[in-house]
C-alpha cells in the first residue's frame, strides 16, 4: 500500500526516498522538517571578535572575510555561530544559490524546511575524541563542539593528520566507514573503526549553526488547522459587528417608539379630557373614550332628547316659561306659560306633529309633540 514516510529530520540527499508514489493528494502536503545539508558546500571561518558593538557584527563579517572568499560577498550568506575558546568568532559561509537550490529540492519533496545544518554536526562529539563518518564517498569530520568539515577521503586524511599534529595531546579517533581498508594504516592503528552508518533522523541540531537566518528564515508551515484561523476570526468579527448593529438598531427603534408615544399622548390630550395615559395605554384609553361618545350620541338620538332638540328652534326667543314636561316613547307634553308669542308663530317642526290646548292660566298652553310615523325628515 502506498504511503508517505514521515520523519521530522533527514538529509537533503535522502528526500527523494521519502515519497512512495500513490494517488492520494493529501499525502503531498508540506511537512515541517529539519534538514542536514552537505558540509563540503559550507566554509567554516574563524575571525577576531570585532571591536564594534555586537549588533553591527552581521554587517561587518562579510567584509572581514572578503579576502578569504572566492565569490562576491553579496552572493554569500553568513551565519555567526558564536565565540570559540581563543576569543574568536566562528562563521559559516555558504552560497545563497546553494541555499535556494536546497530549498527548491525540499519543496519538490513536499517538505517545509525549518532548519538547515552542516551534516558534519550529525556526528557525535566528546572532548578528546575526533569523530569521522562516511556519506556517499565523502568523509565527514567533527573535531570540536562546532568545528568540522567534509572532504574526499584523500584530502580528509591529510587534514586529519594536520589536526593531530597541531594538538598537544593526540585525540582518539572514532571512524565509521563501510570499508576499513579506506583508512590509512597509520591512522588505523590509533582508531576505533566500525561500519555504522549515520542516522540522519536522530541527530542533534545546534540552533546556532542553522543556515536559515535572515532572509532565508523559515516560515511556519500552514496546516489545515491554522488555515481556518482567519475564517474563524472573520466569523467572530462578523458576529460582533452584527450584534453591534442589532444593538444600535434596537436603540434607534426604542427612541422612535418613545417619540411616537409622546406624539400619541399629546394628540390624546387635545381630543379628550382627564388623566393622560401612558403611551402603551393610549389605545385602550382612546377606545374607552370613543365608546362613551357613542353612548352619548345614542342617548341624544332617543325620543325625549331628540324631541327637545327639535323644539329648540320653535321655542327660541318666545319669552315663555316651561312649567312642566312629561315624555314617553310616544311623544312629549309641555305646559308653557306666557305663550302668547309662541301661539302667533307657525307651529311646524319637520318630522313631528304639534297640537296645543289652552292651559289653566291666561297665556298658558299645553303643547303636545308627537313624532310622525315616518320620523323626522
Amino acid at each position: 500500500m502506498s504511503r508517505l514516510i514521515a520523519h521530522s529530520a533527514d538529509h537533503i540527499h535522502c528526500l527523494d526516498k521519502r515519497l512512495i508514489v500513490d494517488g492520494d493528494p493529501s499525502l503531498s502536503a508540506a511537512q515541517s522538517m529539519s534538514l542536514w545539508v552537505p558540509s563540503e558546500r559550507i566554509a567554516v571561518h574563524l575571525v577576531d571578535v570585532p571591536t564594534a558593538p555586537e549588533r553591527k557584527w552581521a554587517e561587518l563579517v562579510p567584509w572581514m572575510l572578503e579576502d578569504r572568499i572566492l565569490q562576491p560577498v553579496d552572493e554569500m550568506h553568513f551565519v555567526i555561530v558564536g565565540r570559540v575558546d581563543n576569543n574568536q568568532l566562528q562563521i559559516l559561509a555558504v552560497s545563497q544559490q546553494d541555499i535556494q537550490d536546497w530549498q527548491r529540492v525540499a519543496q519538490n519533496a513536499g517538505v517545509a524546511a525549518t532548519s538547515m545544518t552542516p551534516d558534519f554536526l550529525a556526528l557525535p562529539w566528546e572532548a578528546g575524541r575526533m569523530s569521522i563518518g562516511w556519506r556517499e564517498g565523502v568523509c565527514l569530520v567533527r573535531h570540536s563542539a562546532q568545528g568540522g568539515f567534509a572532504a574526499k577521503p584523500a584530502a580528509a586524511w591529510a587534514m586529519i593528520d594536520s589536526l593531530i599534529a597541531a594538538s598537544d595531546i593526540a585525540p582518539r579517533l572514532s571512524i565509521s566507514i563501510p570499508d576499513a581498508d579506506l583508512v590509512p594504516e597509520h591512522l588505523r592503528a590509533m582508531a576505533d573503526i566500525n561500519d555504522a552508518v549515520i542516522d540522519w533522523q536522530f541527530g542533534d541540531f545546534p540552533p546556532a549553526s542553522n543556515l536559515l537566518t535572515g532572509k532565508f528564515k523559515s516560515q511556519p508551515a500552514r496546516t489545515e488547522s491554522n488555515t481556518w484561523l482567519p475564517v474563524i476570526g472573520i466569523a467572530a468579527i462578523t458576529a460582533v459587528l452584527l450584534f453591534a448593529y442589532l444593538q444600535i438598531s434596537s436603540n434607534l427603534y426604542s427612541q422612535q417608539i418613545e417619540t411616537v408615544g409622546k406624539q400619541v399622548q399629546s394628540t390624546y390630550s387635545r381630543l379628550f379630557t382627564g388623566r393622560k395615559p401612558q403611551p402603551m395605554e393610549v389605545r385602550d384609553a382612546a377606545e374607552l373614550q370613543l365608546s362613551k361618545l357613542f353612548k352619548q350620541q345614542q342617548s341624544l338620538q332617543a325620543a325625549p332628547i331628540a324631541t327637545l332638540v327639535a323644539l329648540e328652534r320653535l321655542m327660541a326667543n318666545c319669552e315663555c316659561d316651561l312649567v312642566a314636561m312629561t315624555a314617553d316613547q310616544e311623544g312629549m307634553r309641555l305646559e308653557i306659560n306666557s305663550a302668547a308669542n309662541l301661539e302667533i308663530q307657525t307651529n311646524s317642526i319637520p318630522g313631528y306633529q304639534l297640537s296645543s290646548t289652552p292651559g289653566d292660566k291666561d297665556d298658558a298652553i299645553i303643547l303636545t309633540v308627537v313624532a310622525k310615523a315616518g320620523g323626522a325628515e
